[in-house]
């Protein structure tokens, strides 16, 4: 059973505690009315220290019906859902095979569906790039070894993420290599130096895939800071600079609302305040 909980709304999002039958909660956020951001586990492994997803650890993966009634809850509510991401709580790559089959379930119901990837396993992720849906983002968030092993610490190494890029991207379809993006989440003293831009950009540009440079979003279970907006539109010109083709920021997703994982974890912060 599937209950949508405490809704928070904002100018253009509609965000949902998601009650499970066993009393976990994860979180839907419905984008500008028609597309559904769905969480695919309870936390998540890969302990981005960034992350309100996965603040708590890792607790289960979600079932098929849990997935698909992340979407029916919405439908229910009056969202006329266009869109599915399997980008909410969790990583969609460690809950394969109900990842698979809820993409292919919404693609029956012409509900286009896309998700957003650390990468990991990379096998699955070599797989999962052919699939039919209507995009895959990649988290990278970093340029070298260090700063990706810091901040994205349970998930493929930059060396080997961008080995399997480059053998598998060549091979699709261009229609499916204009829906593969990688993403870069702009924190400041982390991530945002000219050095690691630009050794993110040397290791992109050869893709030819564009790159979505995200504006953080402080979250309650971490000390990561956004950086200026000056200093935001001056990286946005960097790597134009150097041939990428790079996507900003939507307003959607720069609203306090924006991302998946906070309701969850403000939840749990509270019940741990007021326990004895």
């Amino acid at each position: 059973m599937i209950d949508l909980l405490n809704e928070h709304k904002s100018r253009q999002n509609h965000r949902y505690v998601v009650g499970l039958a066993d009393g976990a909660r994860v979180e839907s956020v419905v984008y500008r009315g028609d597309t559904l951001c769905v969480s695919s586990q309870v936390g998540c492994a890969v302990a981005c220290p960034f992350c309100a997803s996965g603040a708590r650890g890792f607790g289960r993966n979600l079932e098929l019906p849990e997935l698909i009634g992340q979407l029916d809850a919405a439908l229910d509510r009056g969202h006329p859902i266009a869109r599915v991401t399997l980008s909410g709580v969790g990583e969609p790559l460690h809950n394969f095979d109900h990842a698979r089959t809820f993409l292919e379930h919404c693609r029956a119901r012409r509900i286009k569906a896309s998700l957003t990837t650390s990468g990991g396993p990379l096998s699955r992720l070599a797989e999962a790039l052919t699939w039919h849906h209507n995009g895959l983002t990649l988290s990278v968030h970093a340029g070298t070894e260090p700063t990706r092993a810091r901040l994205v610490p349970n998930a493929p190494s930059l060396d080997g993420l961008f080995g399997v890029l480059t053998e598998v991207v060549p091979t699709l379809s261009a229609s499916k290599r204009k829906k593969t993006a990688l993403a870069y989440l702009l924190m400041a003293g982390d991530n945002d130096s000219d050095a690691e831009v630009d050794a993110f950009a040397a290791r992109a540009r050869a893709l030819g895939l564009t790159v979505h440079l995200y504006a953080y979003n402080p979250v309650p279970s971490s000390d990561r800071k956004p950086i200026a907006r000056a200093r935001y539109d001056a990286l946005w010109a960097r790597l134009t600079a150097r041939g990428l083709r790079v996507r900003m920021s939507s307003t959607a997703r720069i609203e306090q609302n924006g991302g998946c994982g906070t309701l969850v974890a403000l939840r749990t912060d509270a019940r741990a305040a007021a326990a004895p």
